[in-house]
């Protein structure tokens, strides 16, 4: 007899949209306060190369918080059951704040 798993696919569209960095800043302090992570203290770490990446995880409901740096930006993503998003920031933006 077969074995049967269950598959799940999610169809997205995509959609390219642009903001100036300060704006990213601004979003992520606000996203921090909203949801009491240290983001910005995680940012540090990395800055620091004491780390490349960092994940926040809350499952309900649920949030996927996700960070790595490379050599001249941090690359951002967030996902919800919802939405997936994807920003840049350069790192000189974060040692200005």
């Amino acid at each position: 007899m077969a074995s049967f798993t269950k598959v799940f696919r999610r169809k997205t569209q995509k959609t390219l949209d642009y903001t100036s960095s300060a704006n990213v800043l601004e979003e992520l302090h606000i996203l921090e306060k909203q949801k009491g992570w240290a983001i910005f203290q995680n940012v540090k770490v990395l800055i620091d190369g004491k780390a490349d990446s960092f994940s926040i995880t809350k499952d309900h409901p649920y949030d996927y918080f996700y960070a790595r740096i490379t050599e001249q930006t941090i690359v951002f993503k967030m996902k919800t059951r919802e939405t997936e998003t994807e920003f840049r920031v350069p790192v000189e933006q974060f040692c200005l704040t």
